[in-house]
Parts: C-alpha cells; structure tokens; sequence
C-alpha cells in the first residue's frame, strides 16, 4: 500500500471520528432537552477501485422506537384525560361537601330539621321561627350556591376547551409544515435533521389534547389522524372550528364543535365539516367535554331534583297551614292553567274564613271526587267540570265573606273581605286533594313559603285527552347530545293539533326518533332514548294561551330547567321580613267546626311537626341527572348525591394514578431507547479519541516516512 493511500485512509479516519466526537457532544449536551433523541454514527468501510481504502459515515441515524412511539401517543391521551376528570371531581367534592362535612348537604338539610324539632317545641316563640326560617335559608342558599358553582366548573371547561382547540389548530398546522421540512431533510440525506424532534414534541403535545395515530411515510412526512381513522395531517390538514358562548349557565346550548379539512395552498375549506365531539375518544379536551357534557349537567339535574323535592315538600306543608291569625289575601303564582282547563282534582280540601281571634266566619269544603262543594255545612252545590266553574263555585259560596279571583295569567288570588279577617286551605286528613300529586293549594302556589324561579316540577296534572292548550304555530328549538356530547339531531316541535296525546304525538315525531316522550299519571313528560340523549332547549316561544307558560316551562323540559330548580331559592318576602307570617297552625275544621268556632290557635305546632320530618319522610324521586327514579327521604337523597360525588372523585383519582403510572413507565422504556445516556456518550466520546489519536499517530508516522525518504533521496 502506498504511503498516499496510508495518508488518505488515516485522513478519512479523522473526519469521521471528528463528526462522531461532534454528535455524541451533541447528545450530551442535549441530554435534559425534553423530546431529544439521541443521534448514533454509522461507520461503513470505504472501498476504491476494489480495495479498502479506510471508514466512511454511513448515515447519522436519530433512534426511534415506533412502536413505543404509538403507545406514548396512546397512553399520553389516556392520562390527560384522566387528570382533567380527577381535578373537576376533586373541585366538586370541595363544592358540595364531603359524607362527614359541615357545610355538606345533608348537613345543611339536617340543621333545618334541628331547627324546625326546636321550633315544634314551641311555635308561638318568635327567636325559634326566626331560627327555623334562617336555617331553612341558609339550605336554600347552599343549595342554590351549589347549583351556581357547578354552572361556574361548566363555564371553566369550556373556557380551556375553547384554548385547547386553538392550540390543537396550532399544532396541527406545525405538524403539516414540519413534514415538509422533513421532506426535504432526509432527499438531502440528513436522517438525523432536528426538524423530526420538533414534529415528534408537537404530535406528543397534540396527543395530549386529543386521541390521535401517527404513520410514518415512506418520504419521511407523518401522517395524523384520530383514533376512528378521520384524517388529520396528511397532503392536506384539519382544522377544528368552534365557537364557544364566552359565559356558561344551565341553558346555554353549546354549539357543536367541527373538523374542517384545508387545502393548505389556499387556506380554503375542501368539503363539508365533520362531527368531532363523537369521535374524540382520550386527551385533555376528551376529560373536558365529559365534564361539561356529562358528569356536571348530571351533578346540576340532581341538585335541582333535590331542590324541587325540598320546595315541594315544605310549600305542600305551608300551604296546608295558615299563620295566626291568617293573612287576608292569599295570592298564587303563575299556575300555567286555563279557566278551560279541566279540574282533574281527586279528593277533598277546605277554604276557612276566619277572624282575628281565630273563630270561624266561614267555610267551604270541597269534594272533587262528587264534584260538588258545601258552604258552612249546608247542601251540596256543583262546582262543574273545569277551573272557571270551580272558581266560580267557590266565589259564591263565599258569599260576603271572601272572593276568589283567577286570572287570565293563571293565577289565583283567594281574599277575606272583611278587615281583620283571614283565609287558609286545609286537606282532608284521609283524602286530600290532589291534580298531578299536588294539592289544591299547591297547584296555584297559595302560601307558598319558598319562591323559586321555575316551576319546582313538571308534574301538570293534564291527561291524554285534554286540551294542550298552547297556542298554535308556536315553536319550541331543541338539541339532543348523546353522553359524549355530540350533536345528535336538532331540530323543532311545532305546535298543533289540540289534545295533549296530539302536543305528545307531535314532539315525538320531531324527535326524529332519537327520543320519545310519553305523558305519566301526573301529567308530567317523560323523555326516553336508547342512546341516553339529554335534551336541550334552545329557543321557545310557545304559550299556554293567556296564561303564558310555554312548554318547556310548564312541563320542566330540558336540562335547564331541571338545572334551574336549584338557582335562586328564597324565602318569601313577606314571611323573611316578618316570622309572625310562617304558616305553622292549621284550620281545626272538624264536622262539628261551626261558625264562631276557634279553629286556629298560636299554640298550634302541626304544620311545624310535619316540617321536621320532611327531611325522614320517604318520597318519590323522578329519574333525572343519571340516578333512576326512586322512593326515599330528602335526607337519603342528598346523602346519595354527596356519595355518588365522593365516589366519582375517588375513582377518577385511581384512574389519574394508574394512567399517569402507564404513561410513566412507556415513556421510560422510550427514553431508555431514544434519549440519552450519559454513561454511554461518555464511553462512546472516550472510543472516539482513541481512534481519532490513533488516525493521528497515522498521520504523523506517515510524515516521519515521508521525511525519511526525502533525506535518503537527497
């Protein structure tokens, strides 16, 4: 061998090792950049004219385990959406109260029977009402600051969706022009470009926010899609396009969120939009949808079923009671019924006149189930088939001593006329009145002692047969989401036919069979669906005839509406302002109660005793908010809830755990192939200086050589 091929063989040896010695430098010194892999040089020997004429590179090669690059993707998805979970639950658990806290609701509801017990004791005591009404306040309150917080959490969520979607959009974009850039790398041979770290620290970023594969191209771009195979990053890019409302209550109606293919030469659209919230199975925007979609709508529904069941509860109670002496006016609220709508009451209830002193002026006892009604004690008198009939019935059999005037806007107003005087309703102790489970009293909210503001149930009383009563061509928008949150259909119901089998038939029909509804002996609408749809209202603007309710209102349609039974629960003005007017005593009407009777006493605790054990009466629960409908206390009610929250939070924290413990480890194994090892950059720099020296020595004995000769010649 020549010493000019000695030269060039020990020269190639020296480049070599100086660009090996200058990657694994590179490798050291990147050793905490997250998302750097490790670059290896491959040696080749190089061949001239047939012979070995010394070491070439044959490529710098950036490690990259593929599959263990799936499974980061997958399983960084998976805990992102688990963390997102874990922490709205663990702020949930912090709203409502744990099992054993002392703002939880039982709790609050507890401190309300405590109050009232107390009070039973002595109903005449004015610190004992004021007691008793303050803690029935505080639990409305709580109550409805719950419903608040939840609403709050909703509007937290879709705040960071809203972020993440940008952000998404972002890398979606940064992922297409980095495959270009890779492109071009690896025709120019550069395997080993820094522009495949910065795509890989964008997809695993993107994997985070949303489920997503990856697939690598022959020339080197990596093709995106979701988990379903929806495309991505490819020859064109995706973009998710949404527009979120910026405040969040329980009617808003999120709008759906899309998936827009964009011709990247001209940022146009290519083709219709696609549905995303379906097909988004893991990542942070996943966990947030669930939460906003789901688990929190769920969580409002139970709050408002327990809210409307408390209201119920205690109104039902005070309106069967009268404070002493009774108030001279008694004046409903917006019933939502018709002077033409029919009675559809069962049983018995009583009106009693009375005066100052408690002595009976007056009353009027009422049987449904004969149709007919008695003034003091006398014979019985129709009262007719419909509610302007028994308005009218009960206005004449009054006679000078009270009116009862019912409103074209549905509402009741039952009057003494004589200053001084006072009225109150009483239920027949073995059969009382009841038009969809409510009474008499209840059903046009005289006395009521808390005020809400929707309807605290969507039982009417109406049945199949009976008259609607909307006006026609009135329309009422909906959206169905399936638990996922995406958009099931949306559409309208508009308003025809005339009997309320036809209002059922019609929204059925506009259901488009995703869901149907069906009418229950109390005349409530109860909505089923196969795919567990929640309904939503976007828009109504139906009306009860002159009374105004449209359907949504009047039959509590709509996870707004069971929402909203939480929100803004108060005690009466009048009642907060002066506890002589809590309603605690009831008419003593017994057959023998004639007029001049007493029949109400300050001492009387009956309406107080029935208030204390509110809380430990059982009573059915509606179906509502992911629980089934169901039969138990108010008390057993608020437990399950606060159970259920405690459950969530736990399991959500197990599954933050083990997703966060998979992804660790995954990413380990990954690291231990792909990143760098100190240990072994410093072995491998220590390999590469001996060969470089030894290319040196080469070099310099090939000198000495040449030296040597020169001299002989010479």
């Amino acid at each position: 061998m020549s010493l000019n091929r000695i030269l060039g063989t020990a020269i190639g040896a020296l480049q070599v090792n100086q660009t090996a010695l200058k990657v694994t430098s590179q490798n050291i010194a990147n050793v905490n950049t997250e998302g750097y892999h490790r670059r290896v040089v491959s040696q080749a020997p190089q061949v001239t004219d047939g012979r070995l004429s010394g070491v070439t590179i044959d490529e710098i090669r950036r490690i990259s385990d593929q599959y263990l690059a799936r499974e980061s993707i997958v399983s960084a998805g998976a805990a992102k959406s688990a963390d997102v979970t874990a922490q709205f639950f663990e702020r949930v658990q912090s709203a409502i109260g744990a099992l054993d806290g002392g703002s939880s609701l039982q709790k609050r509801i507890s401190d309300v029977n405590t109050a009232l017990t107390q009070l039973a004791v002595e109903p005449a005591s004015r610190a004992r009402r004021s007691a008793a009404l303050i803690s029935i306040e505080g639990a409305l309150g709580a109550i409805s600051s719950m419903g608040a917080q939840v609403q709050g959490f909703r509007q937290d969520a879709n705040t960071e969706l809203s972020a993440q979607i940008k952000r998404a959009n972002a890398l979606l974009t940064e992922v297409y022009d980095l495959n270009t850039g890779v492109k071009s790398a690896l025709l120019r041979g550069d395997t080993a470009s820094g522009l495949l770290d910065q795509r890989d620290r964008a997809v695993a970023e993107l994997s985070g926010l949303m489920d997503i594969q990856a697939f690598e191209q022959p020339d080197g771009r990596l093709f995106l899609s979701m988990g379903d195979g929806m495309q991505l990053v490819s020859d064109i890019y995706s973009r998710l396009e949404y527009e979120g409302p910026l405040q969040v209550n329980a009617a808003t109606s999120f709008p759906a969120i899309t998936l827009q293919r964009i011709n990247p030469s001209t940022e146009q659209p290519i083709g219709p939009s696609v549905g995303f919230e379906g097909r988004l199975r893991s990542g942070s925007m996943r966990g947030l949808l669930d939460m906003r979609d789901g688990a929190l709508p769920d969580l409002a529904e139970q709050l408002g079923t327990l809210a409307g069941g408390l209201v119920e509860g205690l109104n039902a109670i005070h309106g069967n009671a009268s404070a002493v002496p009774a108030p001279q006016t008694l004046t409903g609220t917006a019933s939502g019924l018709l002077a033409t709508d029919a009675l559809n009451f069962t049983g018995r209830t009583s009106l009693a006149v009375t005066n100052a002193a408690g002595e009976l002026v007056r009353r009027v006892d009422i049987d449904f189930d004969a149709g007919t009604l008695s003034s003091n004690g006398g014979g019985a008198v129709a009262i007719g088939a419909n509610v302007g009939s028994l308005i009218s019935a009960v206005n004449t059999a009054l006679g000078g001593d009270g009116t009862a005037v019912f409103g074209a806007d549905g509402v009741l107003s039952v009057s003494a006329t004589a200053s001084g005087n006072g009225v109150s309703f009483v239920q027949d102790a073995s059969n009382g009145s009841a038009r969809g489970g409510r009474s008499l009293a209840q059903v046009f909210g005289l006395n009521d002692l808390v005020v809400s503001t929707v309807r605290p149930t969507g039982n009417t009383g109406l049945t199949a047969s009976d008259a609607h009563g909307f006006t026609a061509g009135g329309q009422m928008g909906f959206t169905l989401r399936s638990p996922t949150g995406a958009v099931l259909t949306q559409g309208n119901y508009t308003v025809g036919g005339s009997s309320t089998a036809d209002l059922v038939s019609g929204l059925n029909t506009a259901m488009g069979g995703f869901a149907s509804f069906s009418l229950d002996a109390n005349g409530a609408l109860v909505m089923s669906s196969t795919q567990n749809a929640r309904l939503e209202i976007n828009a109504d603007t139906t009306a009860r005839g002159t009374a105004g309710l449209s359907i949504s209102t009047f039959f509590g349609l709509g996870s707004a509406n069971a929402a909203n039974r939480a929100m803004g629960l108060t005690i009466r003005d009048d009642i907060a302002a002066n506890s002589s007017k809590f309603a605690l005593a009831q008419a003593d009407l017994t057959a023998s109660a004639t007029v001049g009777t007493v029949v109400l006493g300050p001492s009387d605790n009956r309406a107080a005793q029935a208030m204390a054990a509110l809380a430990q009466a059982p009573r059915g629960w509606p179906a509502g908010g992911g629980l089934g409908a169901q039969t138990g206390s108010i008390m057993e009610y608020a437990t399950q809830i606060v159970a259920l929250q405690a459950q969530n939070a736990r399991a959500a924290a197990d599954d933050q755990a083990f997703r966060a413990g998979v992804a660790a480890e995954v990413q380990q194994r990954k690291t231990g192939i792909e990143g760098v090892n100190l240990d072994e950059e410093l072995a491998q720099m220590i390999v590469y200086q001996q060969a470089y020296n030894a290319a040196a020595r080469i070099m310099t004995t090939v000198q000495d050589m040449y030296d040597t000769l020169v001299s002989v010649v010479r």
